[in-house]
């Protein structure tokens, strides 16, 4: 039986919306930090927050994605 897909609230869209603001804002904050002459760490702090941010903005897709892998392997 398969399921439908279900509608995603208000809530759930302006959250991806917001983790995708901020993603982007952190990545290219570091990519300002790393261009001031900063320690890499920093930059390298901020693009892994820009990264996780994006990732949590694509949360849906991703696990879309994982969920059609595992209905392929069974």
């Amino acid at each position: 039986m398969a399921r439908k897909h279900r509608q995603r609230s208000l809530g759930e869209m302006i959250s991806s919306v917001c983790f995708y603001a901020v993603g982007i804002y952190f990545l290219l904050e570091g990519n300002l930090v790393q261009d001031e002459g900063a320690d890499m760490i920093k930059a390298l702090g901020l693009w892994g927050a820009g990264i996780a941010c994006v990732m949590a903005g694509a949360r849906f897709l991703i696990a879309d994605v994982v969920t059609r892998l595992w209905r392929r392997q069974k």
